[in-house]
Formats: C-alpha cells, structure tokens, sequence
C-alpha cells in the first residue's frame, strides 16, 4: 500500500474516533453543565474540522514538484495551519473571557464526581487511540501523522489532568475553602488555557515564518548545519552560506560552497550530496537538499 493510502487511513481512522469522543463529550458538557468540558469539546471540534480538511488535502502535499509549482503545495499545508491556530487562539482567549464573566456571576456548582470518572474514562480512551495512531506513524513516518499523534497525546493529558482535579475538589467540601467550588470549573478552564496561550503563540509564530518563506527555528537550523557541516569534514569544500526554508511539511535546503582547487568534482559531489540527504531525511524528515557551487566567488 503506497504512504498516501496509509496516510489517508491513519487520518480516517482519527477523524472517526475524534467525532465519537466528541459527540459524547458534549452530550456530557451539556449535561453537566461543565465549562472545563464544553472548553475541551470545542478544541477538539476544531481538530475535527482540520483533520477533515487535510483528508482532502493529502493528495495535494503529495504532488511532486514542478517548474510551475517549484515548492508543490507545502505552502498551502502552512497557510492551513495558520488559519487552524488563528481560530484556536481566538476561541482560546473567548473561553478565558466568558469563564472570567461566569465567576463574576457568582460561578456554578457542578457534579465533580460525574466530570471526574468521565474524564478518567476519557482519558483511557485517548490513550487506546493514542497508541493506535503513534504505531501506524512508526509504519509511514508521516509528519501529517506525526501531528495527530500529538494532539491525542495533549487530549490524553488534559483529560487525565482534569480526572484528578475534579476528584481533589471534592475533598475541599467539608473545609473551610468550600465556598471556592462553584468557582472550581471556571478556574481550571481559566488555568489550562492560559497555559497553552505561549505554545499557541509559538506555532502562529513558526506557521507565519513558513509562509513567508523565512528560515526556520534556531533549534532545527542549527541540526541541520551540524549533519552538514560533519559530513563535509574531511573534503576540500568549504561552505559559503546556507538557504533555509521551511514551508508546511518540507525543509528545502541549499548550500552554497567552493573548493580549495577551484575545481568540482561531480562524482564526488553527487556522493556527499546523497549521503547528507539521506542523513537530513532520517533524523529530520521531508527533506530536499542540494549542494550548489557558488560561482560567483570563484570569480571573485
């Protein structure tokens, strides 16, 4: 089966569990009347939307390139993602406003108990499919995939997390900060997204640097100039300056480099170029490297 195919499957796989969780968690947001669920209920909506667009979009980030499409459509995939954490950040910082609002109202008291064992049994669920989905990753090593690993693994998390807070606030019942419980639901939802405000601003960040085509992230430039530059040891090339970018789910890189004799050997220059590509593709990924004579300073 081609990677495509066992992408397309992996994404299928998640989006149907992603709407059964889903459908249940709100049938019990409603029913408990819970912030903090309904909070959770509304970002894996969001996913679940994403994830059904880029089911449609598999086979565009698939498209070998062309003269007429010199990067395919990883820009496409980085424009997708930018709008996703645009709408999540908005819908984060509306959920923090209306939890904000709801405690100036007076709060509201809810079953701690039910939330608690449904979020436990939440959390065994996210685990099942969480491990599910990372063993078809380790199969294709699809970075689409690799994403979705990711967010179960986040949900899986969160719902563990909030199992054990609802459960802890029902010891506070007979002390004296009972009268803090009413307030307890809208205080975890204030809490859990105020702690992810800094990653989403640092993915808006790199999306926005994907799309304008800028270089990556200090981390992933420095990986990639280390393999490079240790696997150029020992020859007479010497590097004159890198270009770095990376656009959705491709890092292109092109290093510009001359010679101590001035003179390029083709067989040995195909030999370094594979090698480092095949180096760059395994701890890395989606790589498309070259090694370009810099012609200008050899007439310099």
């Amino acid at each position: 089966m081609q990677e495509k195919e066992k992408e397309k499957r992996a994404i299928s796989f998640s989006l149907i569990a992603g709407i059964i969780l889903l459908i249940i968690e709100i049938m019990m947001s409603i029913k408990t009347d819970s912030k903090a669920m309904l909070a959770d209920a509304l970002y894996d909506s969001i996913d679940i939307i994403i994830v059904i667009l880029t089911l449609f979009l598999i086979k565009l980030y698939h498209t070998p390139i062309s003269e007429k499409k010199p990067f395919g459509f990883s820009q496409l995939e980085s424009f997708f993602l930018l709008i996703k954490t645009f709408m999540v950040l908005a819908l984060n910082i509306s959920i923090i406003i209306n939890a904000i609002i709801s405690i100036i109202n007076g709060g509201k008291e809810i079953d701690v108990i039910e939330v608690s064992l449904f979020q436990f049994i939440l959390f065994i669920g996210n685990l099942i499919i969480w491990l599910i989905i990372r063993n078809i990753n380790k199969k294709i090593n699809s970075p689409t995939i690799k994403v979705e690993v990711m967010a179960w693994k986040f949900d899986m998390i969160y719902s563990l997390g909030m199992a054990f807070a609802f459960f802890l606030i029902q010891t506070l019942k007979e002390t004296n900060f009972k009268s803090i419980i009413p307030y307890f639901d809208q205080v975890v939802v204030i809490i859990s997204s105020t702690i992810m405000l800094p990653e989403l601003f640092k993915v808006l960040k790199e999306n926005i640097t994907s799309v304008l085509l800028f270089a990556p992230n200090k981390n992933l430039t420095d990986e990639i100039k280390k393999i490079i530059e240790n696997n150029l040891l020992n020859t007479n090339m010497k590097i004159l300056h890198y270009d770095i970018i990376k656009t959705g789910r491709k890092t292109w890189i092109s290093v510009y480099f001359k010679t101590s004799n001035n003179i390029v050997d083709i067989t040995h220059l195909k030999e370094i170029t594979m090698r480092c590509s095949e180096e760059l593709n395994e701890k890395i990924g989606n790589i498309y490297f070259e090694l370009v004579p810099d012609v200008e300073n050899y007439y310099g």
